[in-house]
């Protein structure tokens, strides 16, 4: 169902997220910090699969990409993301990607806004978030694992 939906690039495969798929990747530095700094990291991934529209992007049989999104109320829900070193590999493929999915579910869940929260240290997030046509909205201030600043970013549909 997805992986049509989402992208026809035929080295890309996209699989139902498993919340064990983040285990199975060589993640890069910057998602490495949840394991680390978020005690109940397993039981969050455990409910992001539950959530049930989260996928995982693999390349040459590799996890290079776990993303899904969460409704927080009706209208509104956030997106989170977690990547693999191999992700810089697809990143235009990624792009494309992203874009189906988060117009797909916007329309599902009949969205207003759906937001994403960047480390600030991430370069490549904060610029993959402007990619994507996220607003920056504001500096949250020792937000993220290990007391780190986050940018939230938002997409406001009409």
């Amino acid at each position: 169902m997805w992986q049509r939906e989402i992208t026809n690039n035929r080295q890309i495969q996209i699989v139902p997220f498993h919340w064990t798929h983040p285990y199975a990747a060589d993640l890069r530095e910057h998602d490495k910090k949840a394991f680390d700094h978020i005690p109940n990291y397993q039981e969050m991934l455990k409910a992001f699969q539950a959530e049930g529209d989260a996928i995982t992007a693999l390349w040459r049989g590799r996890i290079v990409a776990c993303l899904g999104c969460n409704v927080m109320w009706p209208s509104v829900a956030e997106a989170w993301m977690i990547t693999s070193i191999e992700f810089p590999n697809i990143s235009t493929t990624a792009t494309r990607a992203a874009i189906r999915y988060f117009d797909k579910i916007s329309i599902e869940y009949q969205l207003k806004r759906l937001q994403i929260t960047v480390d600030t240290e991430n370069e490549l997030a904060m610029r993959w978030a402007k990619v994507l046509k996220f607003t920056p909205e504001g500096l949250l201030r020792k937000y993220g694992p290990g007391n780190s600043d986050h940018m939230m970013f938002a997409k406001v549909y009409k």
